[in-house]
């Protein structure tokens, strides 16, 4: 027997109402937004100010240097590591989501579609690594990962 959930439908005054103040708040906010905005940033929003390249460059080495030691732990950790590498970067251009899979669907309009395809693609090699115990990753699916982790990575960033 499912679990109904009972709907809750908003009158057209209480719709009112809270468009009413929605608009309030956004004017009575509207002058600090201006004032504290961040400065400097393109219109695309695309780059963050405090963004440190550095931290990716020196991450995806420590990725590449897991992979080029071969053992299935490492490239399973090569992986993960990747996985949490495109995460802090789409976070660092502050993309909506609880979760990556979230955050990958709010940004699609920043990859071409090529890109966005291996992003996922790299994704679900890592939640099959997560989830799936009895999944052993061979060498030729770790890299195809980290490559594609790295056109998804490169795309957003120039590293």
């Amino acid at each position: 027997m499912g679990y109904r959930v009972r709907q809750y439908h908003k009158s057209t005054e209480q719709k009112a109402i809270e468009g009413f103040f929605k608009g309030l708040w956004w004017l009575v906010s509207l002058p600090f937004r201006l004032i504290f905005g961040r400065k400097g940033a393109k219109h695309t929003g695309y780059r963050e100010e405090s963004f440190d390249q550095n931290f990716v460059r020196t991450k995806w080495q420590e990725i590449t240097q897991l992979i080029q030691l071969g053992k299935p732990s490492n490239n399973a950790r090569a992986v993960l590591e990747a996985d949490k590498l495109l995460d802090h970067v789409l976070k660092g251009f502050r993309v909506p989501g609880m979760t990556m899979g979230d955050r990958l669907k709010a940004s699609k309009n920043r990859f071409s579609d090529d890109a966005y395809d291996a992003a996922w693609k790299a994704h679900k090699v890592r939640n099959e690594l997560v989830h799936n115990s009895e999944f052993e990753i061979m060498d030729y699916h770790a890299k195809e990962a980290i490559e594609n982790f790295h056109k998804a990575i490169k795309e957003l960033i120039d590293f």
